[in-house]
């Protein structure tokens, strides 16, 4: 028999930290969190109704754990994905974005918005062009990542972090270096988790409108 318990927990060093909450286990158990999450959600709000506070929305996520006490479930799948696009980004600022590009979703709804700017693409063949064209731009890269935030569920996962790129532009002897705010979103398809969004941009410092 299941219990269901609300819990935060952190797993992996700074690098690699994930915030785990709601795990897929199986399909009939995501059917199950599914039906008993809205439940939850319908008996709190009204239970705060009825002492007369504003409900317009209660963000709840739930995990799944037996009697026993057991540790929540992490998702090997989508931590194993994370490394690859680690590995696969460095890669990329190395002249060769191939390996990167294999991590994305083919679908018509992909969207980048890359951090040297310009438009946004969207659709496979508008991102694949864009990220040949980011691979030319980069030699000789290295990266460090400050993952902030991973959020996962069943079919959909973000990533939120800091991007410190240091490189060559071909050709060019001086070191340039890049600074990005990342936001990554992931969907879970037929092959596996594949990335449909990345927003990157270089705007670390706050600045009041003039």
């Amino acid at each position: 028999m299941m219990s269901i318990t609300y819990q935060e927990k952190r797993i992996g060093d700074a690098h690699d930290s994930f915030i785990v909450r709601g795990q897929t286990i199986n399909m009939e158990e995501t059917r199950m969190r599914r039906i008993v999450s809205g439940s939850v959600v319908i008996m709190v709000t009204g239970w705060l109704t009825a002492f007369g506070v504003p409900c317009y929305a209660i963000p709840l996520t739930l995990e799944f754990q037996d009697q026993a006490g057991q540790e929540p479930v992490v998702d090997k799948e989508f931590q194993a994905m994370m490394a690859e696009v680690d590995k696969t980004q460095l890669e990329l600022q190395n002249g060769r974005p191939a390996a990167f590009k294999a991590l994305w979703s083919h679908a018509d709804d992909v969207t980048l918005s890359g951090g040297f700017g310009g438009a946004i693409e969207k659709g496979w063949a508008q991102v694949s062009k864009r990220l040949d064209w980011v691979g030319g731009q980069f030699s000789k890269g290295t990266n460090t990542i400050e993952r902030m935030v991973v959020n996962v569920n069943s079919d959909l996962a973000y990533v939120v972090q800091i991007e410190h790129i240091r490189f060559h532009v071909p050709g060019k002897a001086k070191e340039s270096a890049r600074d990005y705010r990342v936001t990554m979103v992931f969907r879970h398809e037929s092959e596996g988790w594949r990335i449909v969004h990345r927003h990157a941009d270089s705007q670390m410092m706050k600045q009041a409108p003039k």
